[in-house]
């Protein structure tokens, strides 16, 4: 074999090393099948807490998730969670849930994204009138290896609703 042969084989190896080597771009995760998944999820919330079934809020979560109510509490450990969503499921009479939704989803990845959201509902606290309200809330949520979505972290900032005189927050 002469150089000039040689060195063809040689370069032509090369290139090929080099594309094959060169790992592809991965796909971008699916923006739309994310945001279902987690629309499915979030759906949860409001049965749950009406039902005052907090076993049922807690599995929401995952198992060292953290939880921040409105008033600052803050509950870290899906039991203790569960246990802090107990305890607030009681200090109300009733809650009528009316509408969830996702108002902003920063997608990180596949298993892992970031939502500001936004529930709408009617409160009865003790010895009052019912009381429509607004909690917005952000959740950061990841993708289970049982793939299933449960919030990592959520902070909330419940309020009264906003009324024709009252600018929405």
């Amino acid at each position: 074999m002469n150089v000039s042969a040689v060195v063809r084989i040689a370069a032509f190896a090369a290139v090929a090393t080099a594309c094959g080597s060169q790992s592809a771009t991965p796909p971008r995760p699916d923006e739309h099948a994310i945001r279902s998944a987690l629309n499915a999820e979030l759906a949860k919330f409001g049965p749950a807490i009406a039902a005052k079934d907090a076993p049922a809020v807690a599995n929401l979560f995952t198992e060292d998730a953290t939880w921040i109510l409105p008033d600052a509490s803050s509950f870290t450990g899906r039991a203790n969670i569960e246990a802090g969503a107990k305890r607030f499921l009681e200090s109300f009479e009733s809650l009528a849930p009316d509408q969830m939704a996702i108002d902003k989803l920063i997608v990180v990845s596949d298993s892992e994204a970031v939502t500001f959201s936004h529930g709408n509902y009617t409160l009865t606290e003790r010895g009052k009138k019912p009381a429509r309200r607004v909690n917005p809330f952000a959740d950061d949520w990841k993708k289970g290896a049982d793939g299933v979505w449960r919030v990592t972290y959520e902070i909330n900032a419940d309020g009264p609703a906003a009324t024709a005189a009252q600018p929405k927050p």
